[in-house]
């Protein structure tokens, strides 16, 4: 899942980022680039059915995104 968080004028600098009150560990719950955020495919994997409040802190306030995760493997 890719999340971009664009400036509001000037520049934007990414410091935290938690998914409700629990603080996501970079290059292993996530990554950035370019102001991308990319959450890891592993840590979604491991959260069930529901939706989630990402927060993101920045230098410029806090960004808030609501992650639905569903469970999309084929039943055989």
């Amino acid at each position: 899942m890719v999340l971009t968080v664009a400036a509001d004028g000037g520049t934007v600098t990414i410091t935290d980022i938690y998914n409700g009150d629990t603080k996501l560990t970079k290059n292993t719950h996530y990554s950035i680039s370019d102001n991308e955020i990319t959450i890891a495919k592993e840590y979604l994997d491991d959260l069930a059915e529901d939706d989630y409040t990402i927060t993101i802190k920045t230098t410029q306030g806090d960004v808030i995104a609501t992650i639905t995760v569903i469970d999309t493997t084929d039943e055989v």
